[in-house]
């Protein structure tokens, strides 16, 4: 075998190793980072799911909050329609007092 030969193969072989150690190294970068990535997704998917949950009860309290109002509207409302019916019937007592003041 030629020599010339033979330092071209060993030369191409040492180009071939330094690749393949870049490659190497590129991987265990790659795998790190992935690692890294699956624990942020992680955490973010909690973060996630507290949100959800935080969400959901504000939207009940809100429901809460809701039917409270709706009942106090309606109360008031009936409070008002019997404040009608007491004044009415306060109007025709003192109507009829005074009715009664002129004619006796």
């Amino acid at each position: 075998m030629d020599l010339a030969k033979y330092e071209t193969l060993i030369s191409d072989l040492s180009a071939l190793e330094s690749q393949v150690e870049i490659l190497k190294d590129k991987y265990s970068d790659t795998l790190e980072r992935n690692k890294e990535l699956e624990v942020s997704l992680n955490e973010i998917q909690q973060d996630k799911n507290l949100l959800h949950e935080k969400i959901s009860e504000l939207e009940s309290e809100l429901e809460e909050i809701k039917l409270k109002v709706e009942e106090k509207s309606k109360l008031n409302l009936e409070e008002r329609e019997e404040l009608k019916i007491t004044i009415k019937d306060l109007i025709t007592r003192v109507d009829k007092h005074l009715s009664a003041d002129i004619s006796g």
